[in-house]
């Protein structure tokens, strides 16, 4: 083979591999490009799986999505975003933002605020915004926004809507609960503690910030135990609080007694407390709630109540024992007087006897009856021109026995020259009786009493001082209370209803006056001081008659009488038959009733606890009668109280008298002289 032979064919099989190389290389490229090709159709599978899951997920979120690129252009939405904003069809296919911002701005409470803002975004580009937006009608969109950021570049942001109606009236609500509970807790009497359930502090109000003596801006995550401290107030122990007992049991802890609060600065006060389990919606306990309040004031009253009421059982006791004493002497003068071998003399002296006695009682009665008046009021004072000396003599002369009796030097000083002012001259005589009375009781035997009163221009000062046996410390505060006597260790108290101051500083008040008691202490003598206001005296002239008057027997009036107490009735008919008058006896209301129409009396004296009818019914029958109304009613009774009063008045009664009867009263009241019909009801 030539040497041309050999180079072509050398060249035809560079060529053929050439050839063979260039289709192994073509075959190579299709392999990859059919690679390629899946490779590619199988992203845009997964692209397209990613986008519609991207799609479904905006479609299922509760919130309005709306996607914009760097140029404001509307590059994606979903349909919640429609719904949401009431947006048609059509202005979401075109895709301008900034038309959308101009429909969504008319449902805006305040569009320009709404507008501004999105400018502000525009222009600022945050990553993120948030904000509240007020729609009209009350609903309120919270709207987020980010921006999407690809290889550091800026493409676009997502805006998300989301209503937050419901949730912002809840929260506005659960405001305004906690705002009601603020107030009404701090407004409350009550001090109030609330714990978490580790007993560590929530909450205090102002009462219980006062009471512990601790700020809530203190107290609030610190244990409770360090904040209320309580203890037993007789054993001086450590209490636990009842919040631990609610923490463990879930129940309501009533109220404890005998526990003192020890507060911040060591000052105590007794407390009664409770505390109940706070729940949260699904029950489980969140904490405790403890109420406690100071009891201090409450143990006070109590231990008044139970002062007052043992005083009122020393008084009862007493008043039996003073009502009983007479009764001894007066039974045993009853029976020497009507004695075959009793003398004349005897039987004055028994007479004297009785009628002392009974004097006594009637004025135990009379300080029960005014003191009962002064304590509701009602017992009136007759002011008339007073002078200073008739007064005190007239309290020196009631008092003088018991001064006497028992050899007490009495010393008076009062201002030489006249006094007069304007007051209740027998009840001024009463206030001072009663003092001096009170210092001749009290003091030993052969004691020192004075009286002394000076007066200036605008008032009177009365002081009774004494050297007996003095009042405690203790016992000064409560000396004018009602039934408090003084005692001592020899207990010199002789007899009395322990109303007497109480009536004296009721007495004194009701003249515009103040009375204070002074004493060094037991053994040391006691002072009382009156402070009386000085009012003008109005001279009262004197009636004048031409000729003077001479004493004359009263007319004989007609009189009958109605009680069912037989004894009463007699020995009233007698006193009244001295006087010269005609006096019937009855002794039940349907007899009083035949005898006032069959005599026609000038005058009846009615009982009101009558059988048959009593005093209220029969006066009402015979005010219906025909001669009704020319009668004279006097109703006679035990009973003296402001309401018996009007019940006697309401049934036709002109004029009401306790029982022991006031004869001179009575006497008045008989006469012709005094008018009928005028319902006086003033003299009891």
């Amino acid at each position: 083979m030539s040497s041309d032979e050999r180079e072509e064919e050398l060249l035809r099989s560079v060529a053929f591999e050439n050839a063979k190389s260039i289709v192994r290389a073509r075959q190579r490229a299709e392999r990859d490009l059919l690679a390629t090709k899946e490779a590619l159709e199988n992203k845009n599978l997964e692209l397209a799986g990613s986008l519609a899951m991207i799609r479904a997920t905006l479609e299922s979120t509760f919130d309005g999505i709306l996607v914009t690129d760097g140029t404001g252009k509307v590059t994606g939405f979903n349909e919640k975003y429609i719904d949401m904003w009431n947006l048609p069809r059509e202005l979401m296919d075109g895709g301008e933002h900034r038309k959308l911002l101009d429909v969504c701005a008319q449902q805006f409470a305040d569009p320009q605020r709404y507008l501004s803002r999105i400018e502000e975004i525009y222009a600022n580009a945050p990553p993120e915004s948030t904000d509240l937006l007020e729609l009209t009608g009350g609903r309120i969109y919270e709207r987020f926004s980010t921006i999407q950021f690809l290889e550091g570049r800026n493409i676009g942001r997502v805006w998300s809507f989301r209503d937050v109606s419901q949730q912002k009236r809840a929260e506005a609500e659960l405001r305004e609960q906690r705002e009601w509970f603020q107030v009404t807790l701090a407004s409350i009497g009550d001090a109030v503690i609330t714990t978490d359930t580790q007993e560590r502090v929530t909450f205090l109000n102002p009462v219980a910030e006062r009471m512990t003596g601790w700020t809530s801006s203190a107290a609030l995550g610190a244990p409770l135990e360090h904040i209320f401290r309580i203890v037993n107030e007789d054993t001086r122990q450590r209490v636990e609080s009842p919040v631990g007992s609610v923490l463990r049991g879930g129940s309501i802890v009533g109220l404890s007694n005998h526990t003192s609060l020890i507060a911040k600065d060591g000052t105590e006060v007794p407390i009664e407390d409770s505390a109940a389990p706070i729940r949260d919606a699904h029950g489980n306990i969140t904490g405790a709630v403890m109420v406690f309040h100071d009891v201090t004031a409450r143990r006070r009253a109590e231990e008044a109540l139970r002062v007052a009421d043992r005083r009122k059982d020393e008084f009862l006791a007493t008043l039996a024992h003073e009502l009983r004493n007479p009764l001894a002497p007066i039974r045993q003068a009853a029976l020497i007087s009507k004695a075959a071998a009793a003398s004349d003399a005897q039987k004055r002296w028994s007479h004297d006897v009785i009628e002392r006695q009974v004097l006594h009682m009637s004025l135990l009665l009379d300080d029960l009856l005014d003191i009962s008046r002064v304590t509701r009021g009602t017992l009136v004072l007759r002011m008339q021109p007073t002078d200073l000396a008739s007064m005190i003599d007239a309290a020196v002369e009631t008092a003088r026995p018991t001064i006497d009796a028992k050899r007490h030097a009495l010393t008076v000083e009062i201002p030489a020259e006249p006094v007069r002012f304007s007051a209740d001259p027998l009840r001024m005589a009463q206030i001072l009786s009663n003092l001096l009375t009170n210092a001749a009781k009290y003091t030993d035997a052969e004691g020192q009493i004075r009286l002394t009163a000076t007066a200036k221009a605008n008032q009177i000062v009365i002081r009774v001082a004494d050297s007996g046996i003095g009042i405690s410390a203790d016992a000064l505060p409560g000396i004018f209370e009602m039934f408090a006597q003084v005692h001592s260790s020899t207990d010199r108290s002789e007899g009395g209803l322990g109303i007497g101051l109480a009536l004296t500083k009721g007495l004194v008040e009701l003249h515009g006056g103040k009375i204070q008691a002074r004493s060094a202490g037991l053994g040391r003598g006691s002072e009382f001081t009156i402070v009386l206001p000085r009012r003008a005296a109005t001279e009262v002239r004197e009636r004048q008659s031409g000729a003077a008057d001479t004493p004359r027997r009263p007319p004989s009036r007609r009189v009958l009488i109605a009680d069912d107490n037989r004894d009463a009735a007699e020995t009233l008919a007698a006193l009244l038959r001295m006087d010269g008058h005609e006096v019937t006896l009855i002794h039940d209301g349907v007899g009083a009733v035949a005898a006032y129409e069959k005599l026609r009396p000038d005058v009846a004296l009615l009982d009101i606890g009558m059988p048959g009818l009593n005093g209220y019914e029969v006066a009402r029958k015979i005010r219906e009668g025909s001669y009704g109304s020319a009668a004279k009613l006097i109703a006679v009774t035990g009973w003296g109280q402001e309401s018996d009063k009007a019940r006697a008045l309401a049934a036709g009664f002109d004029y009401h008298l306790t029982k022991p009867i006031d004869l001179p009263r009575l006497s008045e009241l008989v006469q012709p002289g005094s008018v009928t019909g005028t319902r006086d009801f003033s003299g009891d």
